[in-house]
């Protein structure tokens, strides 16, 4: 009988921690923690050079402008900075990044902007060019590209906003050099583009198209064979083709 109560309440304690032990087991609770979902996004933005709606053919005399003239485009520099979004409920984000952009390399011809709230925007502007705090003399980190930019300060300092370069074809069809270059705090360009853009995931890529024939086309007709196919003395000749490029961007999202 002594026996048969031994085993018995064995049996019991066994029974007893075999239950408890399935209790914890059902009862753990996961150590892991979810994170929260990101409430913001990456937007890189691809610079591509537009001859009219096709991909300009660089180095090829085989573009026309407004004015008639054949030309080529070999060099394509500029600066973009203090990027700005407007949301669709009204709200702003704000870069003040300066990116540097030279189409024909890979490694530059694109920018990213970083922790943009999601969301659906309504509104793009950008400076082509620096703004007056930074347009001074070493007013950006020394690099060649910067060095390459430098606007003599002789006449007035700071950094060239945009270069443009090629050749055109004059009136006996002789080939000649042009070079747009443009600089100088009051020939800065404010882009405005007005576009429905939504950002709902984690990254998204945009390209901003530039049409180089705008440059030369509207609303000021810039004949190469009578303006000033050097840019950079002609005060006249700059705050035209500031005029000309305000409306020369677009911007296309590609996701």
């Amino acid at each position: 009988m002594k026996a048969f109560n031994f085993y018995a309440r064995l049996f019991i304690i066994m029974f007893i921690t075999v239950i408890m032990s399935a209790c914890k087991k059902d009862t753990k609770v996961s150590d892991k923690v979810e994170e929260p979902e990101s409430t913001t996004t990456s937007v890189t933005f691809s610079f591509i050079p537009k001859n009219g709606t096709q991909t300009l053919l660089w180095d090829s005399i085989s573009n026309t402008n407004a004015a008639g003239n054949q030309f080529s485009v070999n060099t394509i520099n500029l600066y973009i900075s203090n990027v700005w979004l407007k949301h669709a409920n009204g709200s702003i984000f704000k870069s003040n990044q300066v990116f540097y952009i030279d189409p024909k390399i890979v490694s530059k011809s694109s920018f990213q902007l970083s922790d943009v709230p999601k969301g659906d925007y309504v509104e793009v502007q950008f400076l082509l060019g620096l703004d007056t705090i930074k347009n001074v003399d070493n007013g950006l980190e020394t690099t060649m590209d910067n060095l390459n930019m430098a606007w003599p300060t002789m006449m007035g300092g700071g950094y060239h906003f945009i270069k443009m370069e090629g050749h055109y074809l004059d009136g006996a069809s002789v080939s000649k050099g042009y070079a747009v270059h443009l600089g100088k705090n009051e020939n800065l360009v404010q882009v405005t583009i007005l576009k429905n853009l939504s950002f709902p995931n984690a990254s998204h890529q945009c390209s901003i198209s530039f049409d180089v024939n705008e440059a030369f086309t509207s609303p000021y007709l810039y004949d190469l064979n009578a303006e000033a196919n050097y840019t950079m003395s002609d005060s006249i000749a700059m705050s035209h083709i500031k005029t000309n490029l305000q409306d020369a961007f677009n911007i296309i999202q590609n996701n």
